[in-house]
């Protein structure tokens, strides 16, 4: 195992083989991957990393981090994975640096935030109370999705640990961006192959029409349905995404 770090970007890489990089959610302290990456260190080289937190960050600052990693770690392409809002963050890198990347996973993400209200009450919410305040709602709303994908009892753990680092102002700026965020005419431009992966109990967001509308629009796009799985799908027993990729190889 080994420790590296750019600037505001800090990652973990473990493992040997072709890289993959885990682009994590709205949290962005990319801790929760940590059910998927034994299996995966395997194959890969697998890179997990603390998204930038301060300043007024940009699509084009969070993409070329990713940019930096692959270049820094002397590879010439990575397999991206991006969940949640890192999804958005993939897709952003899939259009700006498509010659970095071998393939593309978008797990429960969306090209554009449709409900256009309920994320700007979240964004102005966010911004006009303490953050601290905002812990009942967001335990509430997250233990849902943990019961819906059966995480376990000291995952959750290791879950409501992780999310609890998360920076207040760095939680705000990434509402403020799904709130802008609008990709879908572009999709066709992503060449990538590309796996969407989708609940089907995802609670947060559409995610199995959001993934068969973006594959659609795409050229060498397949869509992964998880039955029974909910929005924190990698974090349950339903995903297994070693072998998602295997299977979804071709």
């Amino acid at each position: 195992m080994a420790v590296s770090s750019k600037q505001s970007v800090a990652c973990r890489i473990e493992g040997a083989g072709p890289l993959l990089i885990y682009v994590p959610g709205l949290d962005g302290t990319g801790e929760l991957f940590f059910k998927q990456s034994p299996k995966l260190t395997h194959s890969h080289r697998v890179v997990t990393f603390r998204s930038r937190e301060v300043g007024q960050f940009t699509y084009d600052d969070l993409t070329r981090d990713v940019a930096d990693l692959i270049e820094d770690l002397g590879e010439s392409h990575a397999t991206v994975v991006g969940e949640s809002f890192g999804g958005t963050v993939a897709l952003s890198f899939a259009l700006r640096y498509p010659n970095l990347l071998k393939r593309l996973v978008v797990i429960n993400s969306f090209p554009r935030f449709r409900r256009r209200n309920t994320i700007r009450f979240g964004s102005r919410l966010a911004r006009s109370v303490p953050f601290n305040l905002l812990w009942p709602l967001r335990r509430s709303a997250s233990s849902v999705g943990l019961m819906i994908d059966g995480v376990a009892r000291e995952d959750r753990k290791l879950f409501w640990k992780a999310i609890r680092t998360v920076n207040s102002h760095a939680y705000q700026r990434r509402l403020q961006l799904i709130e802008q965020f609008d990709i879908e005419p572009q999709l066709s431009e992503i060449e990538t192959p590309t796996l969407f992966v989708a609940g089907s109990r995802d609670l947060l967001v559409p995610s199995v029409s959001e993934a068969r509308l973006m594959a659609s629009k795409m050229p060498n796009a397949k869509v992964a349905v998880i039955n029974g799985a909910g929005h924190a799908c990698l974090l349950g027993g339903k995903v297994n995404l070693d072998q998602l990729l295997k299977a979804n190889n071709s």
